[in-house]
Order: C-alpha cells, then structure tokens, then sequence
C-alpha cells in the first residue's frame, strides 16, 4: 500500500504516455513543491463529474502514476511540469483534501497476455480493424502536406501492455473510452476493449478525414 498526492483530471493519463501540466491553483502548487522536494510522483484519476478547479468534484479510482521529467517555476508561483505516466493503480481509500488530494493506493499490474498464439490473434484482429483507419490519418496527412509513417506493426518482441497501451494514445477516443481501456484487467482484454471504442468513433473519422469525392 502507498499514499500518493492526487491530480484529479479531466483526462485520462494511460503508462506511457506524456502529460504536460500548468499549475496554478495554490493547492497544486503545494502538491508539486511536496513531490519535488521527494519522490517526483503523484497519481492522476480522471474526474467524472465537476472540475478540478475548486475542489468538489467526483473521482474515479483507477489511475496512473505520473512521473516528473522536467520542471519549471515561474516569477507567479506557478509550475510547468514535464510528466510521464508509468504504473496502474487502484485507489483503496481517499483521504482528507489537506491542503490537496491524497489517496492510499495499490498497483494494479496488467494480467497474463495469456500464450503466444493467443496474443497473435488478438494482433491480427486489432490490425484488421486499426489498420483502414490508419490509412485514413495517413491520407490525410499528405493531403496537408504532412508526413506520415504509415503502418507500423508491432515489433516481434512487442510487451503487450506497453503496445496497447501505445496504441491507445494514437486513436482520437473519448476519455471515457480511454478510461474503460486503462480499466482492462490485461492486454488481450484491452484489444477487446480498444475495438468497440473503435467501432464508436470510426463514422466520425471517416468523415473527418476521408478524401473529398
């Protein structure tokens, strides 16, 4: 069991992925000078109703442990971090708000990606169905006069949390999507998720980004 400080956000921080922040209420700014004077780490959940503006908000209790890079202080008192997220974790108990939210947490490590063959598969569905729409970012790109890197599959020795993971930060999704995916107990679970999240926003990117008849 650990304590973390807490960023609630109305953002879902996936391992693996960078996470720019602006601090600027007081409290925060008493979070980041705690956790740079210490361990440089603090949990980031997703708010699922109200603000993390002022407090009074509702919070989920899975999230992701953000990691300092880099910092900046600025003349106002305000911070500019560099972050980047690594290990899942559930929350077991939150904590009084004093003076900024604190939760004892659990990490919650990805299941079993069960055997090779069965990881195989779950790869060859994903790229069934990501692959066309990936051909729609990389027309669109060049339309704009912009470069792409087209495909890219997995390496051979791909680790399957941190692919999926990745994966996920590629595709426009809502953050509840995105929240439902973090919440897969392990990776081929997390495909499972990924594609229906797919199926929701593949109308709209096909008429965002499909070339003009």
């Amino acid at each position: 069991m650990t304590t973390l400080p807490m960023f609630p956000l109305e953002h879902v921080l996936l391992p693996g992925e960078p996470l720019q922040l602006n601090i600027f209420e007081p409290r925060y700014r008493a979070l980041v000078a705690d956790i740079l004077a210490g361990g440089r780490c603090f949990g980031v959940v997703l708010i699922t109703r109200g603000s993390e503006v002022g407090g009074d908000d509702e919070r989920s209790d899975v999230g992701t442990v953000a990691q300092v890079l880099a910092h900046r202080e600025l003349p106002d008192g305000r911070f500019q971090l560099a972050c980047t997220g690594s290990d899942r974790f559930r929350v077991t108990r939150w904590l009084p708000d004093d003076p900024y939210p604190l939760a004892d947490v659990e990490m919650w490590p990805d299941g079993p990606s069960g055997t090779p063959e069965e990881w195989d598969r779950a790869l060859v569905r994903f790229a069934e169905r990501f692959e066309p729409v990936e051909d729609w970012f990389v027309d669109a790109a060049r339309r704009e006069g912009k470069s792409h890197p087209g495909h890219i599959g997995p390496p051979a020795d791909a680790e399957p949390s941190e692919y999926t993971f990745g994966k996920t930060t590629a595709l426009p999704l809502p953050e509840l999507d995105r929240y439902r995916i973090l919440c897969a107990p392990d990776p081929i679970a997390r495909v499972d998720v990924m594609l229906r999240a797919l199926d929701d926003v593949e109308p709209l990117l096909r008429d965002v980004l499909r070339p003009e008849d």
